[in-house]
């Protein structure tokens, strides 16, 4: 795995040219691994994705995402698109399917709105669904604020996930911080999360730190996306939906976007979350970006 990642940056440091000043696709890829401080021990994983920006109604995504667990290995497959409307108000919608192990979703369906309020304020919607084998299925729904102005932007989201059969739901909040409005740009954000239910919905791209998505927490006005503050919904798949969280939980994440050239740039995610009297955990994502 290492071997294979530093060939292939190697290749693609050495093939890339100049790009435009906004480029017309870029592609990714990394690994990540989880680490608990219970008998669940370590999870890894690898990530592979791609965006393409020249649809004026908005970028189109997708990813491969590989994830390998003391209980078998998964594979989920991702195609989403983002769609402008209005100055300030976007949509983003993703489709999902998972091979392998039963902790992938079979499928899953994504949508993140955000309507503008005016030239700072919006308020977000979110929802997202996964099905898994023998019918079980998670929900995940989110509702705030957000506002932008500037480098800086902000949201808040209330955050409620559902479990079936069982009909469990649990509810939690979620504080996102950012500083760099252009996603080809460098940026960095900041993550906290309290509440139940919080560390299952945030295992975007199969790791609590990884995102198959370059634009997540993007800044509005980023030039190849609109992508709000945290489209937390866009690349979820949550662990198997019957372990329900009953304890609370606690979640910090950052997330730093270093451009190298003006073809290639790093993102490294870093997360601590704790599930009270039930372990802690740590998860580190590094990525690579090649802009065409």
């Amino acid at each position: 795995m290492r071997r294979w990642a530093l060939v292939l940056l190697a290749s693609s440091a050495l093939l890339a040219q100049d790009t435009e000043k906004n480029p017309t696709a870029r592609v990714g890829f990394g690994a990540f691994t989880d680490q608990f401080s219970d008998a669940t021990g370590t999870r890894k994983g690898w990530l592979v994705n791609g965006e393409w920006f020249r649809d004026t109604s908005g970028p189109w995504t997708a990813s491969v995402v590989g994830t390998t667990r003391p209980e078998g290995t998964g594979t989920t497959f991702s195609l989403g698109k983002e769609i402008f409307f209005g100055d300030q108000s976007w949509a983003w919608f993703s489709l999902g399917k998972g091979t392998g192990a039963d902790f992938v979703p079979t499928l899953r369906g994504s949508l993140d709105l955000t309507l503008g309020l005016d030239a700072t304020w919006s308020l977000g919607l979110a929802a997202s669904v996964n099905r898994y084998q023998a019918d079980a299925t998670t929900t995940i729904l989110q509702a705030g604020p957000g506002w932008a102005g500037g480098e800086w932007s902000t949201s808040l989201r209330l955050q409620q996930v559902r479990y079936s059969p069982g009909n469990d739901s649990y509810t939690g909040g979620l504080l996102d911080l950012r500083w760099g409005a252009s996603n080809q740009r460098r940026w960095h954000s900041l993550r906290v999360g309290v509440g139940e239910g919080i560390l299952d919905a945030m295992q975007a791209g199969g790791s609590f730190s990884s995102s198959t998505m370059s634009t997540t927490s993007g800044g509005r006005g980023s030039g190849n996306g609109r992508s709000g503050t945290t489209p937390t919904t866009s690349t979820t798949t949550t662990t198997a939906v019957w372990v329900s969280p009953s304890l609370k939980e606690t979640l910090i994440s950052t997330t730093h976007h270093f451009p190298l050239t003006k073809n290639l740039a790093l993102r490294a995610d870093l997360t601590w979350g704790r599930r009270e009297t039930a372990f802690s955990m740590w998860s580190a994502t590094l990525q690579t970006f090649i802009s065409f």
